[in-house]
């Protein structure tokens, strides 16, 4: 049948246009009993409570606008005999009972039609005494809260008259709205009728509660009573806690919490208060009202500028409730990296060049704002100056928020250390001095060059360390001596700045001499140094000439042979020197200079004594003046 029931339904749906009616929707199908049954009541009187129904169709849904008649059976009447059922598909009466004691009978019908359902039908007892309240119930309570006035009754028969009965059981109940009554929900009348409630209290939602008062042959009494939510009981979170924001920021919830009563109905107007228990930080609006929907909620929370656990309290003030303090907790997270605060340090500050056994490690920390470590962070370094090796941290920021590096150099003088953490430039640097190494003799040199006696011969020096960096200041480590010719024990060195050293020493022998040159006891390469020595200027007091005493006629003429000596008696090997031959103060004569340090000349000479001057740059030789004697032929010298 699903293909025809469909098909039906599509075709219905095609005829109707937009909604679709079913058949016998909102037609009357059923009279049910919503209250009012099972009362009893004083003869004669109307029954405390109102006789009601709903009508329904036959889906359950409330049918409005449907007349519903009433009819007293046995006696009495009902007031009004018609009433048409409202939108939600109720319709009621008052039930006036009869005179008699006994069963009352009232049903609700719908006449007219052919499918009319079945009436509903009421039952209640007539009895000539009644309940009757010496104090009411109140017009108002709060839920689970004990009435104020709690409920008197008394025993009365039909006229009003009290009974003195004792031992008659009052149970109270509710009749219509829902919820619970508690406490001690019956009482016992005493010797003179009276039956005294002690702790009713009813709990539900807000609204109004028909309370109904029972005892078995006496007709009820019932009392309305207008139901508010209760106290206070309970406090609770509804969002915000477990959260995480950097330091000295808003977390992204707002912390918020609802308050009930201790039925869970919720409280609107119930003033919380929000307290920062933990971590610093601040509160907007630390003072909220509860809403309708019974959640307060906080302006704002700034967490404190420490790093870690934040707490937030919300309590209702003097009051001591369920779940109270509810407990807020966030977690303070490092805010961005903050360039003045981030740290960069070397230690040693001083460093010697080399090849990377010589380094200072660079520590970077990575701080915000408030001096936070901030962890998991890239750090780049960068140096000033040439010849760096500069290593690269291997691991992110740590738990303390540092991480390091290394820094070593080949060539001597300061370092400026700078550092990027995650993009950010540190304001902060480290400075790192980097000096010479220790003087290396493998790398340095030294100069020698040939001597002459007389003059100073200047080495020259180069000290370096093992990277070839100059390095002044350090002439002890240095030391020259020489051997040979003209020895010396130890020739000190002279700093000349930028790593330049000289030794000099002044020869005064000619020959061959060996210059040492050592740095921190170990010889330079090359060292010991050859240096040839020759001989000084010519020097007129040293230099000397061979002048024949006498020379016969036969010999003539006289031959004469100059020698160059220097001042320290070094026969001196080259020409060029300035000597000159007068003969009894005459007429200078140049000898022939040989071109090896000696000179030659030959003189013509008359038989006599002659004078002959010798001088050299116009002073005399050693010896001079000679003499030279030319006998008479025949005479011998």
């Amino acid at each position: 049948m699903v293909a025809p029931i469909s098909l039906l339904l599509a075709g219905l749906a095609a005829c109707g246009g937009g909604e679709l009616a079913l058949p016998n929707q909102g037609q009357p199908s059923e009279i049910v009993v919503v209250r009012g049954d099972g009362q009893s009541g004083t003869i004669g009187e109307l029954l405390g409570d109102s006789l009601v129904v709903r009508v329904v169709d036959r889906f359950g849904d409330p049918v409005g606008g449907s007349e519903v008649t009433w009819t007293a059976e046995v006696g009495g009447s009902v007031t009004p005999p018609t009433s048409v059922t409202s939108p939600d598909g109720q319709a009621g009466t008052q039930r006036l009972l009869g005179a008699e004691v006994g069963t009352y009978l009232t049903t609700a019908a719908i006449l007219g039609s052919e499918d009319a359902p079945e009436p509903a039908v009421f039952t209640t007892i007539g009895v000539a005494a009644r309940l009757a309240f010496t104090v009411a119930p109140p017009a108002t309570a709060a839920s689970g809260v004990l009435l104020s006035p709690q409920p008197v009754l008394q025993l009365q028969d039909a006229g009003g008259s009290d009974i003195a009965r004792e031992g008659v059981v009052v149970i109270a109940q509710i009749s219509a709205g829902g919820g619970s009554l508690v406490g001690g929900t019956s009482s016992t009348s005493d010797v003179g009728g009276r039956v005294a409630f002690a702790d009713l209290a009813i709990r539900g939602s807000p609204g109004t509660r028909r309370l109904i008062f029972a005892a078995d042959g006496f007709a009820s009494a019932t009392s309305s009573v207008s139901l508010d939510v209760g106290a206070p009981a309970s406090i609770e979170a509804t969002a915000g806690s477990e959260q995480a924001a950097a330091v000295a920021t808003a977390v992204a919830t707002r912390p918020a919490v609802v308050v009930r009563d201790e039925d869970g109905n919720l409280l609107g107007g119930i003033p919380v208060t929000f307290t920062v228990t933990g971590g610093g930080g601040s509160l907007d609006g630390a003072n909220p009202v509860t809403g309708s929907d019974g959640v307060a909620i906080v302006g704002g929370w700034t967490l404190g500028k420490k790093v870690g656990a934040n707490t937030l309290e919300a309590t209702l003030s003097g009051l001591d409730v369920s779940g109270s303090p509810v407990v807020f907790t966030a977690t303070g997270t490092p805010g961005p990296v903050a360039a003045g605060k981030s740290l960069v340090s070397a230690a040693p500050a001083t460093i010697t060049a080399s090849g990377g056994s010589s380094r200072s490690t660079i520590t970077v920390t990575a701080r915000d704002a408030y001096d936070n470590p901030i962890s998991g962070l890239a750090v780049t370094l960068s140096a000033s100056g040439t010849g760096n090796t500069l290593t690269q941290p291997a691991t992110l920021t740590r738990s303390n928020g540092s991480t390091t590096g290394l820094l070593s150099a080949t060539t001597p003088g300061n370092r400026v250390v700078s550092a990027t953490i995650a993009g950010t430039a540190v304001t902060q640097t480290a400075s790192v001095a980097v000096s010479p190494g220790a003087p290396s003799a493998t790398r340095s040199s030294a100069t020698v060059p040939d001597g002459t006696a007389g003059k100073g011969t200047t080495i020259e020096i180069r000290l370096r360390d093992a990277q070839d960096n100059d390095l002044p200041g350090q002439a002890s480590a240095i030391a020259v001596s020489v051997s040979g010719a003209n020895s010396r024990g130890s020739i000190s060195a002279s700093d000349h700045d930028g790593g330049r050293y000289t030794a000099t020493y002044i020869p005064e022998k000619a020959g061959a001499d060996q210059v040492q040159v050592r740095v921190s006891g170990t010889a330079v390469p090359g060292s010991p140094f050859a240096s040839a020595v020759k001989a000084g200027d010519a020097e007129p007091g040293s230099s000397q000439a061979v002048v024949p005493a006498c020379v016969e006629s036969a010999d003539l003429p006289a031959k004469i042979t100059i020698t160059a000596f220097d001042a320290f008696g070094n026969r001196v090997t080259r020409g060029g020197d300035d000597f000159q031959i007068r003969v009894n103060q005459g007429t200078s004569v140049k000898p022939t200079d040989n071109g090896d340090g000696t000179y030659a000349a030959r003189l013509n000479l008359d038989i006599g004594v002659f004078r002959i001057d010798i001088t050299l740059d116009g002073k005399p030789i050693k010896g001079s003046p000679y003499q030279i004697l030319v006998p008479f032929p025949f005479s011998e010298c």
